[in-house]
């Protein structure tokens, strides 16, 4: 993946590159061993099934999965996210939603000087309570670091030396009237400007799409293998070959004329059909340059049209149909 990365060109917003994160949950087979690395759930009636937690860093302009892993469903998504910072530096903005705001991941992100962009709007913090009632656009706000944020760092071995933690918060107005507030590390109103936030924020909308590919283009639940080293494996590989097409995709995107690629793109589920029947003769050093330019000229002339904006409701209920595992 991060070769991948390398080769690329990678979209900056004011000299930082935009990572996303979030988790999802795959169910996997209900063996012992499954039981035993990933822990047990139990249903209604007393059924027994097993769910694993993924997270991944996502950077929302090359669409690349950065760096992902698969742990216990109990796993808190911010311990998590905490074993995969070494993978971030300061030239990265990291996106979260509304599962992740606690004072010791913002004071940890600071002393390691990895700036972040949150959304806040459905917490409890007295200063986010505060900053709706007064009607501002925007606000600065610090806050004591106290003896409880500092004990649930200490559980997963960090020490916070920080005394206060600084932060922005921000107002966004939705088109429906909603209202989001945001907070960030980013404290400079000039150098980054307040209005620019929505949009940032929005664009975490794009690993939620990367998880759907792998769930219902990839069938990522759909193991080769039944145990725990064969789930993982299974888990990267789709992951990668999701990379992979991601980066035909904006190869491809780069040979249409200007014209064009203002109003269309290559068709990401086609280049998904195609790349799969062709991976392992790639991997194995089958396919030959030629092959590959023919690929990206055909993934060029497959594609469809732009669709800013667009967006749909999502149900209240539907079933969440799964697919069944193959008979061995």
């Amino acid at each position: 993946m991060a070769a991948i990365a390398r080769l690329l060109p990678e979209p900056r917003w004011r000299g930082l590159r935009l990572v996303a994160t979030d988790s999802t949950t795959l169910r996997l087979p209900n063996w012992l061993e499954n039981h035993e690395d990933f822990g047990v759930q139990w249903d209604r009636d007393g059924q027994s099934y097993v769910l694993a937690r993924a997270l991944g860093l996502f950077s929302t302009a090359s669409r690349l999965m950065i760096k992902s892993v698969v742990a216990r469903y109990e796993d808190a998504e911010r311990a998590l996210l905490v074993r995969l910072l070494p993978h971030l530096t300061h030239q990265d903005l990291l996106i979260m939603d509304r599962g992740f705001p606690a004072v010791w991941l913002f004071v940890l992100l600071q002393q390691r000087d990895l700036p972040f962009l949150a959304r806040m709007d459905g917490t409890n913090w007295p200063e986010v309570k505060a900053f709706l009632r007064s009607g501002l656009s925007e606000r600065l706000s610090s806050r004591p670091i106290s003896a409880h944020a500092r004990r649930q760092a200490k559980k997963l071995g960090l020490t916070l030396s920080a005394q206060t933690l600084s932060i922005r918060l921000i107002r966004v107005v939705l088109p429906n009237g909603r209202i989001e507030i945001l907070t960030t590390s980013l404290l400079d109103t000039h150098a980054f400007p307040a209005a620019e936030f929505s949009s940032l924020y929005h664009a975490r909308w794009n690993i939620e799409e990367a998880f759907k590919t792998l769930k219902h283009r990839l069938f990522v639940e759909q193991f080769t293998g039944e145990l725990p080293e064969a789930i993982r494996q299974d888990f990267h590989a789709k992951v990668f070959t999701a990379n992979l097409a991601a980066a035909l995709a904006l190869s491809a995107q780069e040979h249409l004329p200007e014209a064009k690629a203002q109003h269309y793109q290559p068709n990401f589920a086609y280049i998904l059909e195609k790349l799969r029947t062709r991976l392992f003769r790639w991997l194995l050093g089958r396919l030959r340059a030629e092959d590959i330019l023919d690929l990206l000229t055909l993934f060029a002339k497959t594609l469809e049209r732009k669709r800013p904006g667009r967006k749909a409701e999502r149900p209240k209920s539907r079933l969440n149909p799964k697919p069944r595992r193959a008979y061995k």
